[in-house]
């Protein structure tokens, strides 16, 4: 069974996107250089990593990027001033227009038989005001699980694309340690890193590496970058807002649905 198998078998989109992709780009080096130095003869190797994928290998990598990105989000709030949502509820924050995020508030405040803070009020007790906020949107994500809806799919998207920006940043060191790691690898079995040559580099081995070690070093290159440039607290701030606010969007869904809801019984 080969991996694209495996990773099929994976019908989550969530846990395949923004788990699974993450762990596996970290390991991308490391494939490609198993497959283009060795070839055939890492037929053993493959069996092994095969095994140990299958056996819950991949789950264990999956699980592993979970909590490495989870635990690098509430250093990442800290940064940006608090959860995305709570910011995006508080009457001092800019980024809705007041008459959505006071639509925002009362809807929350209904459901949860709480009326959201003034102004004055969240002036004058902001840690008070953020737990009612907190709340709201706990209540929100309780209602906008996806379980087909189709209404939620856009909320979906944005939940999978924040998760994929956010794991990815949590394994990032890993991501550019393997590809570093790779890249050695690929120059010491070229002879290019020796410590025969002088100076421990040899420019001759280097222009007569094969086709194959110079695909595994545009890998690892291409990896390294990607992790420094794409990999960053920016990416990982702009995705968590969007779905922030696509999550908030859901207001106006289940409202929605609560009124076609009143006017079909009618």
């Amino acid at each position: 069974m080969s991996l694209d198998d495996i990773v099929s078998k994976i019908t989550d989109p969530y846990e395949r996107k923004a788990r699974t992709y993450p762990a596996l780009l970290v390991l991308l080096p490391v494939f490609t250089l198993v497959t283009a130095i060795y070839g055939p003869k890492a037929t053993i190797v493959t069996a092994i990593a095969t095994t140990a994928v299958s056996c819950g290998g991949l789950y264990w990598m999956a699980e592993t990027c979970r909590k490495l990105g989870h635990d690098l989000e509430p250093r990442l709030f800290k940064e940006w001033g608090g959860k995305p949502t709570t910011q995006l509820l508080r009457h001092r924050d800019n980024c809705l227009e007041k008459p959505t995020k006071d639509r925002y508030h009362a809807f929350l405040g209904l459901k949860m038989n709480l009326p959201f803070p003034t102004p004055e009020e969240e002036s004058k007790d902001p840690t008070g005001a953020d737990e009612i906020y907190q709340s709201g949107v706990r209540w929100l994500l309780n209602h906008t699980r996806s379980n087909g809806d189709k209404n939620f799919d856009l909320l979906l998207k944005e939940n999978i694309a924040y998760g994929f920006r956010r794991n990815l940043l949590g394994v990032k060191w890993f991501g550019i340690l393997v590809a570093v790691i790779s890249t050695i690898w690929v120059l010491v079995c070229g002879g290019v890193l020796s410590v025969s040559a002088r100076y421990g580099v040899s420019a001759a081995a280097l222009l007569h590496l094969t086709p194959n070690a110079l695909l595994s070093l545009t890998v690892s290159f291409g990896m390294a970058a990607f992790w420094i440039l794409s990999a960053t607290k920016t990416s990982a701030r702009f995705a968590a807002f969007e779905y922030a606010e696509m999550l908030l969007r859901a207001c106006d869904i289940l409202e929605g649905a609560k009124g076609n809801a009143v006017h079909t019984s009618a």
